[in-house]
């Protein structure tokens, strides 16, 4: 048989295509080697080309997560535990009790602090009200007196006065004198009677008599100090405090018919500002003495029991929001995130559940999480779409990323 010419054929073929490469081929640049060549100067070969394999997903496994991080709610003061209402594991809606401490202690803190408004108020109305005239009368005449009273000292005490005074000595004198020979009769004391016919100092005539020359004896002392008092010329320290007196009694009077000044304004404001914040603050201590559900959430643990005592700023109940739980990659590599999109379409399955879920990218972590290998890992965000079943933070699976 004839040996068939398509062999023959080929073997011409094969040398032409290659030659016809070899024209074509554009001719090496400036800088630019033959293949398998070593430029010179070149220290490293550059790092190979990632081959480009069109794809629609890149798969990653992962993990259940809370959106948000779950809520440590603690007290803020040391008292008695009165009331633990919900277990771990319960549901709780915003503005629920959780828990009470005793309040007795704050709600007296939060009375005197009203109270104490209530009188800052009243100053300050009372301050800033205009004089009435019968406020300024008075006012005048009380400087007048203070008036009189500093220029008396001044003067000194007059000889009408030391007179005066030594009368009242002696009139004192005399009323010790007859009081005492009254309780001599009362109790019988004379030394002609004999001792036997003595009253006793017990009889109520007797000690009603013996009080009296104590207190008449009390009045002789007084009346000698004024009199000592009267001849001596005043003091330093009485000028001083009379001139004080004027100056006060001047300034009410000023006051009085010029009204409040600006700055006693602003000191009454400034008064009243601070019992307001007291008030407030004792308000929120108050408050304070629960623990009140700040969401719709699922109580993780309860730290409290009845009748114990809370410590301030120790975690009491932990809180979970399981309304918007996400799920987090856990191995998705640095070849791979780079195909990634916010709001890129994903599917996830979980080991859990049969029924696969949907979701998108909701964020893509700038730093990386680890390694795995030689790769980099990196963490992106996948929000859930809505589902009417139970998910739990923890949860593993695996999510598709739809890429372009």
């Amino acid at each position: 048989m004839r040996p068939s010419a398509q062999p023959k054929l080929l073997r011409f073929t094969l040398p032409v295509v290659l030659f016809l490469a070899a024209c074509t081929a554009p001719a090496p640049g400036p800088g630019q080697g033959l293949p398998g060549a070593v430029t010179p100067g070149a220290t490293s070969a550059p790092l190979p080309t990632r081959a480009v394999v069109p794809r629609n997903a890149v798969a990653a496994e992962g993990a259940l997560a809370l959106a948000t991080p779950p809520l440590q709610l603690s007290f803020d003061v040391s008292a008695r535990i009165t009331a633990v209402n919900v277990v771990a594991g319960q549901a709780v809606k915003a503005g629920v009790v959780l828990a009470q401490v005793d309040d007795g202690q704050l709600r007296d803190a939060l009375q005197q602090a009203r109270d104490q408004l209530a009188l800052a108020e009243a100053q300050a109305a009372q301050q800033l009200a205009a004089a009435r005239p019968s406020d300024i009368s008075n006012a005048k005449a009380a400087l007048n007196s203070a008036v009189a009273r500093y220029n008396e000292l001044k003067q000194g005490t007059s000889p009408l006065e030391i007179e005066e005074a030594l009368r009242s000595l002696n009139q004192a004198k005399n009323d010790l004198y007859s009081t005492q020979l009254t309780r001599d009769v009362e109790c019988g004391w004379s030394a002609a009677k004999p001792e036997v016919d003595k009253i006793s100092p017990t009889d109520p005539d007797c000690k009603f008599s013996q009080y009296s020359v104590a207190n008449q004896e009390r009045n002789v002392t007084s009346a000698n100090l004024r009199y000592e008092d009267a001849k001596q010329p005043p003091t330093k320290d009485k000028l001083l405090q009379a001139y004080a007196d004027v100056v006060s009694a001047r300034a009410n009077v000023a006051k009085l018919e010029t009204g409040a000044s600006d700055e006693q304004r602003r000191a009454s404001d400034l008064q009243l500002e601070q019992s307001r914040v007291a008030v407030a603050r004792a308000e929120r201590s108050l408050e304070k003495a629960q623990l009140v559900s700040p969401c719709d959430c699922t109580v993780q643990e309860v730290a409290l029991v009845t009748g114990g005592i809370s410590s301030p700023g120790a975690t009491a109940v932990t809180l979970l929001r399981l309304d918007n739980i996400r799920f987090r990659t856990s191995n998705l590599t640095e070849r791979d995130v780079t195909d990634v999109r916010i709001g890129a379409p994903a599917g996830l399955r979980l080991r859990a559940f049969e029924q696969p879920f949907t979701g998108k990218v909701r964020a893509i972590l700038p730093q990386s999480s680890g390694t795995q290998g030689t790769n980099a890992l990196f963490t992106v965000i996948i929000e859930l779409d809505p589902t009417g079943e139970a998910l739990l933070p923890g949860m593993t699976g695996e999510a598709e990323i739809e890429v372009k």
